[in-house]
């Protein structure tokens, strides 16, 4: 009886520790399948880190770029052909030049100096003076039959080619004769020390990096330095998606061939400016936790769950960090303009305040008409340009107080605070005019483009009780321009 009895106990014991070698053995495939999981998890959660800061890093220095564009932009609208002297006969003229071009860069924090060229790319006039008979080597100076482009002119220009013997990122904008040949035009120099200061204000990780290159693949700033490779065309990493090919944003993991760390990247264009941003994280530092945590599975049990915890409050941290930067995304990228979050979220703020003070309110709705045809004729990028102008003109029609944004593809909306109908109307049509006889559009094959809108107002009333029912009505009356013939304006008028 002994026997059988020691027999079935064996059994039994054996029999507990088979069902504890297979919990526990359940539990650790488990937890080494989360913890697959969590690799992934964790390298795509630092991706999209990665594109989010790129882009965040994009839009803020993108803001210098177009601020001094904005400047430029002004600058050659004030300028005649006869300014356009080298050598000028006039000193009081020449001191008139060089007083505007102070008053210019004084509103400018991060550029350098500004200065007008003549058609041969002589330097006439400067802010301080200085430089005056020097050539600029810009492309379109440089290189013979480069074409002479009427809108923003981005270049990187190293400190032996410079007039200021510094390595600089060049903005212009061209004076063009109606035959297409250059008039001279207006400059804008970034010098690349302040970018590469401006990169540097990012703390980074060990072996984390971020980088400025132009459209060329030229190293223009490195966090951290690397002054050896700055203004050198750097290698192309290895599945790094083409310049060209990066419309906005990208994302891709790959080794660096400046210094062989395999890194994960995120890199976003400035908006329509050759720059690229890129923001690179070590895959070594972001999975060092991981790795850590994963040799804790021989502690047993208590050092698996303790693991499984960290592992949640990384996923936590992590998911904490993307909110973050999901929240600094107001600005649209292809436009400059507010997104459709932000422009709700400024709307209905302004549609409480109208209430609560009984305060004018007008919205407008505007479509760029056949857009599509635009689309098909000349394609996408023509297609985004045409969007990018008018959202230009947008901006340059309504008041500092409205806000602009854009509600997705052709399709935006202005806020007017304290408008009523007449004022509103008066804004729609004057942005109506100026689409219409300002833009011109250059498809990539030379030819001129002129596109119209079509603009609908609504106005705050009684009979709206909220500001979807105000953009709603607006909308409609956006319909009733485009059912009417397109390119016009219509108010509820009744309203």
């Amino acid at each position: 009886m002994d026997l059988p009895l020691r027999w079935r106990l064996r059994r039994t014991e054996l029999g507990i520790y088979a069902a504890v070698g297979l919990a526990f053995a359940a539990v650790a495939g488990w937890l080494v399948m989360d913890l697959i999981e969590g690799r992934e998890r964790i390298i795509a959660e630092k991706t999209v880190l990665a594109v989010q800061k790129s882009q965040f890093m994009s839009q803020w220095f993108g803001t210098t770029i177009l601020t001094a564009d904005y400047v430029l932009r002004d600058l050659s609208g004030r300028i005649a052909p006869g300014d356009l002297i080298y050598p000028d006969p006039d000193p009081a003229h020449r001191q008139r030049l060089q007083t505007l071009l102070q008053e210019k860069l004084a509103t400018l924090n991060s550029v350098a100096g500004i200065t007008i060229y003549d058609r041969n790319c002589i330097f006439l006039a400067s802010h301080d003076g200085l430089r005056l008979g020097f050539r600029s080597n810009q492309r379109v100076c440089s290189e013979p039959g480069a074409p002479v482009g009427r809108g923003r002119n981005i270049q990187y220009v190293p400190s032996e080619k410079s007039a200021s013997k510094s390595p600089v990122i060049l903005i212009s904008r061209h004076v063009v004769a109606p035959d297409g040949t250059l008039q001279g035009g207006v400059l804008a120099a970034i010098e690349l020390a302040r970018a590469q200061d401006w990169i540097t204000s990012f703390a980074v990780e060990t072996n984390d990096v971020l980088a400025i290159v132009d459209g060329d693949g030229t190293l223009l700033a490195r966090n951290p330095p690397l002054p050896e490779s700055i203004g050198k065309r750097a290698p192309t990493t290895p599945g790094q998606p083409s310049f060209g090919a990066t419309r906005s944003s990208a994302s891709f993991v790959a080794v660096s061939p400046l210094d062989g760390r395999e890194r994960i990247f995120g890199m976003s264009k400035i908006e329509d400016i050759p720059l690229l941003i890129i923001v690179g994280f070590d895959k070594q530092g972001v999975l060092r936790e991981w790795r850590r945590r994963a040799w804790q599975l021989s502690g047993g049990f208590l050092a698996l769950l303790a693991l499984t915890a960290m592992v949640l409050r990384a996923h936590t941290i992590a998911l904490g960090q993307r909110e973050q930067m999901r929240k600094l995304a107001t600005t649209d990228m292809l436009t400059g303009v507010a997104n459709r979050r932000q422009l709700v979220e400024v709307g209905m703020r302004e549609f409480d305040r109208s209430r609560r003070y009984r305060a004018p309110l007008s919205a407008l709705m505007v479509d760029i008409d056949r857009f599509k045809s635009i689309n098909d004729t000349w394609g996408h990028p023509t297609g985004d340009r045409a969007i990018q102008a008018l959202a230009n003109v947008m901006v340059a029609a309504v008041r500092d107080q409205d806000e602009v944004g854009r509600l997705g593809g052709e399709e935006f909306a202005a806020i007017l605070p304290e408008t009523g109908m007449d004022g509103a109307i008066i804004i729609a049509e004057r942005l109506r005019r100026a689409v219409q006889e300002d833009i011109d559009l250059v498809s990539e094959d030379g030819q001129t483009i002129r596109f119209t809108v079509s603009v609908g107002v609504a106005t705050l009333s009684d009979d709206i009780a909220s500001f979807d029912d105000l953009m709603s009505q607006a909308d409609r009356m956006l319909y009733k321009a485009k059912d009417g013939g397109r390119n016009q304006v219509v108010a509820d008028v009744d309203a």
